[in-house]
């Protein structure tokens, strides 16, 4: 839990205890009252477009529909809508009989006049909120015959392809087979059709379809040619984005091999660039890349690998051509099977230099001396709490607990005391502090759990206490929403993906009657989530209202496990 995050207040508890008294009067058909659930960028959520939507055809009520949720809070006739765009729109009536998340389809009328994709208002009560549909053209395209507008993602010195990555193998005098491809991303302004080519050294690649939606997105385009020269070849796009070229590395005739040595030999490999996060006992993936640097002196196929350390090793296969500082990605395989500093000997020809993986503990909460992690408050750089883990220990129902300390710019504090029992990770806290009684209550709860499945649930022990005189009994309740998934935390810094994931859900229930516990999250607005990533720890808190909305979080921006 994140005490610094935690909405609840005693207040909200008295509340709770006085609205089991209210009356409820219902049937007045007065107007129901509620909110639109909306992200961060307005757009209704969540959200489904049903149907298919053809300029020039009429909507089909019961087909071409839009689906999302409202929050209500007061129950009653209702009547949702949306402007008129393109010569169509959407809307309902209804009656909402239960409060709280209700879904609602929206029934579309009239005749979109042209394709593209239009952003249509959803208002409810005082709230609005976005949906975007797309509309093709009569013809069945993107466009109706017309070309769509896009813009390649190019970069580079001079006018390369930044996003262009070539597929396969290439061979001087081999034609091409269907392994190889380009992968290239546009930034589709318009939607409609579009035919993409690049040609160059006797191949060509292409790719034609339409466009159905703005944004960036990936175009893979098919090979096809016999390329008849050895070395880079650089590959042009045809005009409009013909300032735009890729180079592909054709290896000579006959299956020569490569010859060169890597940077760093026969020392340290320098520079060395250590891709993704590297865990004990978790399998390598696509992340778990390390990137080497070679000095080609003579074109051709290469092999550079690893040796096999802690049930890892790296390589990769290929073409290179002449030049030097070339960065290879060796990928990585196998499973690690201990924790830490691994070195491995890499490989290139006659060429050999090593480096350093760091693997992590199979841990989903490290509580190793001197680890330490940097977190920040709704995205905010200069809103920051450092915490690291102190060599002291607390002693406390026959258990010790690693001491945590905490640092918000105004000194080291105490940040919380944590340890681990098998699957189960336990911090003992001042219930009473967090629940806002009016003395301490101390207990230990299981924050998280790694040895069960997702939907998994356990409740902590009962904290009983008073709050300005009033006998209360609260207690937690967890729920494991997911089970090893990959999240992707966006800080100031950047954004950052891990994998193997646990997201815990967690609630507060309230003991109303000797035995009976209920949940209080409508009463006080809020629950939270965590998310714990193994080998790392908490790498992103939210608090949520009791629609699903997130209203802070605390996000993980870097970390040092020792």
């Amino acid at each position: 839990m994140l005490r610094s995050l935690s909405l609840l207040t005693i207040s909200c508890l008295v509340l709770f205890l006085s609205c089991q008294k209210e009356t409820s009067f219902e049937g007045d058909n007065t107007p129901a009252e509620g909110s639109l659930l909306s992200d961060v960028n307005g757009d209704c959520t969540p959200k489904t477009v049903n149907g298919t939507y053809v300029a020039g055809t009429a909507l089909v009520a019961s087909v071409n529909t839009i689906t999302f949720d409202v929050n209500v809070t007061k129950k009653g006739p209702y009547l949702i809508t949306t402007d008129t765009i393109n010569g169509y729109f959407f809307s309902t009536t209804g009656t909402f009989t239960s409060l709280g998340n209700n879904t609602v389809t929206l029934r579309g009328n009239g005749t979109p006049f042209s394709a593209g994709v239009n952003n249509f208002i959803v208002s409810f009560d005082s709230t609005f909120c976005d949906i975007q549909v797309a509309v093709q053209g009569s013809g069945g395209g993107g466009g109706g015959g017309t070309n769509a507008v896009y813009a390649l993602v190019a970069g580079g010195t001079p006018s390369n392809c930044a996003s262009a990555v070539v597929n396969g193998t290439y061979t001087q005098n081999a034609p091409l087979t269907a392994t190889n491809t380009v992968t290239v991303s546009v930034n589709v302004t318009t939607i409609g059709a579009y035919t993409l080519t690049a040609t160059g050294g006797g191949l060509t690649f292409t790719s034609a379809g339409n466009f159905t939606t703005t944004g960036n997105q990936n175009v893979t385009m098919t090979g096809s040619g016999t390329p008849a020269t050895s070395g880079a070849n650089t590959v042009t796009f045809a005009a409009p984005n013909n300032s735009c070229n890729f180079a592909v590395n054709v290896a000579p005739a006959g299956g020569g091999a490569a010859v060169g040595v890597l940077a760093g030999a026969p020392g340290t490999c320098s520079p060395i660039t250590v891709n993704g996060f590297y865990v004990e006992s978790a399998a390598t993936g696509s992340s778990n890349t390390v990137g080497v640097t070679v000095n080609v002196t003579t074109a051709g196929a290469y092999t550079i690998s690893t040796n096999t350390v802690n049930g890892m090793s790296f390589s990769s296969s290929g073409n290179l051509t002449v030049g030097n500082n070339q960065v290879v990605n060796l990928a990585g395989s196998g499973t690690p099977t201990t924790a830490g500093n691994q070195t491995y000997t890499v490989t290139f020809g006659s060429s050999s230099c090593t480096f350093t993986v760091q693997v992590l503990p199979n841990d989903y909460f490290p509580r190793s001396v001197g680890s330490n992690w940097s977190y920040e408050f709704n995205d905010a750089a200069n809103d920051s709490l450092y915490r690291v883990v102190n060599p002291s220990t607390l002693s406390a129902l026959g258990n010790t607990y690693q001491i945590f300390l905490g640092n918000d710019g105004t000194g080291l504090d105490s940040s919380g005391y944590y340890r681990r029992n098998g699957g189960d990770y336990f911090e003992w806290f001042d219930a009473g502090g967090y629940l806002g009684y009016d003395a301490p209550v101390w207990g230990q709860y299981i924050m998280v759990k790694d040895n069960v499945a997702a939907n998994t649930i356990w409740k902590s022990s009962g904290y009983a206490g008073t709050a300005q005189g009033t006998a209360l009994n609260v207690r937690f309740s967890y729920k494991i929403l997911q089970k090893d998934v990959p999240v992707t935390v966006t800080s100031s810094v950047g954004n950052t993906t891990y994998n193997n994931v646990i997201v815990v859900e967690e609630k507060l229930e309230l003991e109303v009657t000797p035995g009976v516990w209920q949940d209080i999250t409508n009463t006080i607005d809020f629950f939270g989530k965590a998310y714990y990533a193994r080998g790392i720890g908490l790498i992103l808190y939210e608090a949520l209202n009791a629609a699903g909305v997130v209203q802070d979080k605390q996000e993980l921006r870097r970390f040092r496990i020792l």
